[in-house]
């Protein structure tokens, strides 16, 4: 264990530099962003609670998702309010209930819901004993939100009553991805889920593994709910989850969250994404 880690971990020190760190985060609160990086990457504090307007706790081992909503207050959110724009504007009815599969520590489900956007949600993250849902379940009590969200710990796929292995970033909670080695996490389908029948807005940040999820939701598809995922080819192809990602959006109308303005289709982002670990979000809604 580094020096460093050490620190972060002493409980004769954490008293103390609790209140060092406050000290330096109250100076910084204000501050340019470059110093208040510096400051988010140096805090000798395991944790930290930021955000706003809502609150997070966030690990300072975290250099993305953590740091971004230290600097930011939020991770991503305008994707969802752009998403929902484009429903508006298309002529799709509001979605009242959210499911966010890979909802990580919150950033997503918890501006959603506390901003008025979305009325309930349902947000799934594997693995029942790591960081990310324990940090999870502490920002939808931070938020007052735990009458409205539904926390379910496991992992969605093609298959129910199936073991996956889940591989995590020591530095990046966003980038924990399925794989052939890594801690064991129940999934199943999403179709097979106890979820409200509510018009829902089906949300994915599972790192290539979309095309897998989207397979194990059929029904879901067939009955028309609209979709926000990230479009990886190289991570799509490297989980073998490419083919089952096409057909199950096919009949769908694409629109790139990068440019919003008019629809695209599926082979000319792969074509605009080549040569690269290039990606985008898109919006994959039903005609």
């Amino acid at each position: 264990m580094q020096f460093a880690d050490h620190l972060r971990n002493s409980r004769l020190l954490r008293r103390p530099l609790l209140a060092a760190s406050k000290t330096l985060f109250s100076l910084l609160r204000g501050g340019p962003p470059l110093l208040r990086r510096a400051a988010y990457d140096a805090m000798p504090v395991p944790y930290l609670v930021t955000g706003h307007p809502e609150h997070f706790v966030v690990s300072t081992a975290d250099k993305v998702i953590g740091r971004e909503v230290f600097l930011h207050g939020e991770f991503d959110f305008a994707k969802l309010q752009t998403a929902l724009a484009i429903l508006a504007r298309e002529g799709h009815p509001a979605p009242a209930h959210l499911i966010d599969v890979g909802a990580n520590i919150g950033t997503i489900t918890i501006p959603a819901l506390k901003r008025g956007l979305i009325q309930t949600a349902t947000a799934i993250e594997p693995h029942p004993h790591n960081l990310r849902l324990r940090l999870l379940r502490a920002n939808i009590a931070l938020n007052g939100l735990e009458d409205r969200v539904t926390v379910l710990a496991q992992a969605v796929g093609d298959r129910s009553g199936v073991t996956l292995h889940l591989h995590e970033s020591a530095t990046n909670s966003g980038n924990h991805s399925i794989g052939a080695e890594g801690i064991p996490v129940s999934s199943s389908k999403l179709d097979d889920l106890d979820l409200p029948s509510a018009p829902s807005l089906l949300w994915m940040d599972i790192e290539g593994y979309e095309g897998h999820a989207l397979k194990g939701a059929s029904r879901m598809l067939v009955a028309g709910i609209a979709v926000v995922c990230e479009f990886n080819p190289t991570f799509l192809e490297q989980s073998e989850g490419m083919t089952a990602f096409v057909q199950s959006l096919q009949g769908y109308r694409i629109f790139d969250l990068e440019n919003p303005s008019t629809e695209t289709s599926l082979p000319a982002l792969s074509q605009l994404l080549a040569g690269g670990n290039l990606y985008t979000d898109i919006l994959a809604l039903p005609n």
